[in-house]
């Protein structure tokens, strides 16, 4: 994405019945990535169903159980993600982009690729009518470094890496329009963490933006990216996908 990183290769294969298995999928994709020699890079690209991404953070609290149902009364399934970080929501009006490759560089690679890539996003959104930076937001959601925030007051997309031998999974969640619903679940999912978080730091695109469409965005992003082949995920990686299931339950 941006500065030679093309990905021709786009998979839009999801799960709308089924968060748990879509956050499986995403690790059984990596995994294959790493494992197969000549696996190619790609981007998968899709809107999900409504879904509290919990951090591997998230789920050694205590407060676990009770902040997972807390989701659910919300109705967003609690899901496990693979990667670090803390709580995450995402709906509908979503749009979730994960970039897969090949890797030879291990964990000293991530820093590169945050600072070539989360620019790329930046401009993307600039181009699209949103005043997009790079940085974090004091009481934003799943805080990091590498946040793209809204006039420097609110969070619009984490970013985030999952890297295993062999391979890297580069993430990140834009919620398009709908912001409601996820600052009302973040806000009583982080209190029943006892976290701190700040629900007016949660935005979308639209609250910059009200003119934005996921659509736009969808389309924008492709064209960075450079997406032109569409893929469809083999038999044996939705089986693997299923096997690792299990591991993904909140």
């Amino acid at each position: 994405m941006g500065q030679g990183m093309t990905i021709e290769q786009l998979l839009t294969t999801h799960f709308p019945d089924d968060p748990v298995l879509d956050a499986a999928f995403a690790s059984a994709l990596l995994r294959r990535t790493g494992r197969e020699p000549n696996a190619p890079a790609l981007v998968r690209i899709y809107s999900p169903a409504r879904t509290l991404s919990f951090g591997r953070l998230d789920a050694v609290r205590p407060q676990f159980p009770g902040a997972a149902a807390v989701a659910r009364r919300h109705g967003f399934t609690p899901v496990v993600r693979g990667a670090g970080g803390r709580a995450a929501a995402y709906h509908e009006q979503t749009l979730v982009v994960e970039m897969y490759s090949r890797d030879t560089e291990g964990i000293v690679g991530a820093r590169p690729r945050f600072e070539r890539i989360t620019p790329r996003i930046v401009a993307v959104l600039r181009d699209l009518g949103v005043d997009a930076r790079i940085g974090p937001v004091p009481g934003e959601y799943c805080p990091g470094d590498w946040t793209v925030n809204g006039a420097g007051r609110v969070k619009l997309a984490g970013t985030a890496q999952r890297i295993i031998a062999g391979a890297w999974l580069f993430g990140f969640e834009l919620v398009v329009s709908d912001s409601a619903p996820v600052r009302a679940v973040l806000a009583d999912v982080n209190a029943a963490l006892e976290l701190a978080f700040d629900p007016s730091t949660a935005a979308s695109l639209a609250d910059m933006n009200p003119a934005v469409t996921l659509e736009q965005v969808r389309a924008a992003i492709l064209a960075e990216i450079g997406a032109v082949h569409k893929r469809t995920a083999d038999p044996g990686l939705l089986e693997e996908a299923a096997n690792l299931r299990d591991a993904h339950v909140a």
